[in-house]
């Protein structure tokens, strides 16, 4: 909870990608991608309800043994064509919050630190993405309810949280697993 709202972070982790297959249950480092959102999207200090999306049943008992609530997704929303937003949009009708916080696995290197500082930088309008050198890294977004509801990450206007290199790898490719 941050000022009197209620704050709910979803790590969407479909079980389908071409490029590297069961890529969120794919180590890293020692864990699974999705362990390293789980636990630090745990750590946030404003973070009420943290869920994984999903559509996948063993990324679903991995996330409940580490004790994170599971949604689970339709299959028409983790298609490669099916958005972020529109997956959010999904969580946020079965959990209803008045902040929602994007946690992609494929960011590990994010910390809880990151997450709230982008939560409070997002209080001073309707949400906050992080960025490296200013473009979007994919580690952390956070937007209101009402303004994800007609709106996308693209759209002008939300706040943006710099993170450094070290903190910005996006897991997209096998190699990027070596990082």
């Amino acid at each position: 909870m941050i000022n009197g709202r209620s704050v709910m972070g979803v790590i969407l982790a479909r079980g389908g990608s071409k490029r590297v297959p069961r890529k969120n249950l794919r180590e890293y480092r020692g864990k699974p991608l999705i362990q390293w959102a789980i636990e630090e999207g745990k750590k946030s200090a404003y973070i009420d309800y943290l869920a994984v999306s999903t559509d996948d049943k063993e990324i679903a008992s991995v996330a409940q043994g580490l004790g994170c609530y599971v949604i689970n997704r339709p299959t028409e929303l983790a298609t490669d064509t099916a958005t972020s937003e529109d997956a959010l949009r999904h969580a946020l009708s079965e959990e209803p919050y008045d902040w929602v916080v994007l946690l992609q696995p494929t960011s590990p290197n994010r910390t809880a630190e990151d997450i709230d500082a982008c939560i409070e930088t997002a209080q001073m309008g309707n949400g906050c993405i992080s960025t490296l050198r200013g473009e979007p890294n994919g580690a952390v977004y956070v937007v209101t309810a009402e303004w994800i509801a007609d709106h996308d990450f693209s759209y002008p206007g939300l706040f943006k949280y710099g993170m450094d290199a070290s903190r910005s790898l996006d897991i997209d490719n096998e190699e990027d697993f070596l990082k």
